[in-house]
């Protein structure tokens, strides 16, 4: 892969952490006039369960490829549970439990009535899962489903992490447009008061007063999914090309701080490249666990047109270019191209001069070819051309055609699931 998902997903991961210890902060009562000001509380700062949750979650995907294995990410979470880092009475139990033997599915079955935890800790620990599925929100709407219901099992709680996973896979795929990353959200959830408030959340995008907004939506004040997700979409949707402002205003909005802080910055992170995160920031945060050791990530090589065997076009075509700006650090991933490992993966890739040129492995002809200009939020393309001679390639109509061409850039160059 072009992109390594799971670097993607620790991205959001850090970002979730910052925005944990630095929302927890202004539980203090010294530190509140901070919030007012905008001013930095004294660091360091330490993240509470939300983050170490969220590193088991990020250390599931690591090993699972994905995949998430439910009985293995719940002995996780009881392996690396610290009573110390603010999880409530009824999780400190289940994970004291799960970590003494007992059968999980069994003490799920018997919380609240039988009905299962509304509460907001599936969601707010999911955002780096959703990075990690950039580009497929079925993918991560499914595999959210997965990691919430191993404690909460409740509709509500699965809605949240639901929608939370799908908006950070929006946010990480580029999107920064906050109603369509919304209607994405909306898509993917199920009929609960969590989706009537996501609903609600996007008819008040006008708006940029986040207490007026959370005294409609909520703040995660009663730490439940319905009560906290809409806002947070909101104020990720509102900011999701600005990691401070979308903090600090998540932040004045009160509530459950630390909580709806880390919920936004890990949707809001999914988006941002390695090392963007505001340095101070940054550095007033505790360190990640030391028990969060991943595989390397994947550094692919610049392709070029000299490392493979090239044709021209035969009868090139003009073809309309798709609708989408790719970020500037997806531009800087798709001027990598990709170099086939072997043949029978079918295409070569390699910019030259912004323009992005799709052979076939095989035969080495051309097939696409796209030139991108720098627009204002990125690089569009502008022209594209396509192989017309119907014995090299069989394509369909233009507008398929436009369309397999953005589904190349975006699976076989940046990585996304489609």
């Amino acid at each position: 892969m072009t992109i390594d998902r799971l670097e993607r997903a620790l991205v959001s991961l850090q970002g979730l952490a910052v925005g944990d210890a630095l929302g927890s902060q202004f539980f203090v009562p010294a530190n509140r006039p901070l919030l007012e000001s905008r001013s930095m509380p004294p660091a360091p700062w330490r993240w509470t369960d939300d983050t170490e949750m969220a590193s088991v979650l990020v250390l599931e995907l690591a090993f699972a490829k994905g995949d998430i294995d439910q009985d293995r990410l719940v002995g996780r979470f009881a392996h690396h549970h610290d009573f110390d880092r603010g999880y409530g009475p009824s999780t400190n139990r289940f994970l004291r439990l799960v970590r003494e033997g007992a059968d999980w599915r069994e003490q799920l079955a018997g919380l609240f009535d039988g009905q299962g935890s509304w509460g907001n800790g599936a969601a707010m620990r999911v955002a780096p899962l959703g990075a990690y599925y950039a580009g497929s929100p079925h993918r991560a709407a499914h595999q959210a489903e997965r990691s919430a219901t191993v404690t909460h099992t409740h509709p509500e709680a699965v809605a949240g992490a639901v929608a939370v996973a799908v908006a950070a896979a929006t946010i990480a795929s580029g999107h920064r447009s906050p109603g369509k990353i919304l209607d994405a959200v909306l898509d993917r959830v199920a009929e609960s008061r969590v989706r009537e408030g996501i609903v609600r959340a996007r008819q008040l995008l006008p708006l940029s007063d986040a207490r007026a907004v959370a005294e409609q939506l909520g703040n995660g004040r009663d730490v439940s999914a319905q009560d906290t997700v809409p806002f947070t979409l909101w104020a990720a949707a509102k900011h999701a090309g600005d990691f401070e402002e979308a903090i600090w205003t998540t932040a004045e909005a009160g509530g459950d701080v630390d909580t709806t802080c880390a919920i936004v910055g890990g949707m809001v992170a999914a988006g941002m490249e390695p090392g963007a995160l505001p340095i101070w920031w940054a550095r007033g945060t505790e360190d990640l666990p030391e028990w969060l050791v991943v595989p390397p990530f994947t550094r692919p090589v610049t392709a070029t047109a000299r490392d493979w065997k090239t044709e021209p076009m035969r009868r090139p075509a003009p073809l309309p270019p798709p609708d989408r700006i790719w970020a500037p650090y997806e531009w800087e991933t798709i001027r990598r191209g990709v170099i086939p490992a072997e043949m029978e993966e079918k295409w070569f890739a390699y910019v030259e001069a912004d323009r992005l040129h799709f052979h076939r492995s095989w035969t080495g002809y051309k097939i696409f070819e796209a030139f991108f200009q720098p627009v204002e939020g990125g690089w569009q393309i502008t022209e594209a051309l396509i192989e017309r001679d119907g014995e090299i390639y069989k394509g369909g109509d233009d507008a398929h055609e436009s369309g397999v061409l953005h589904g190349m850039i975006d699976s076989l160059l940046l990585g996304y699931w489609g």
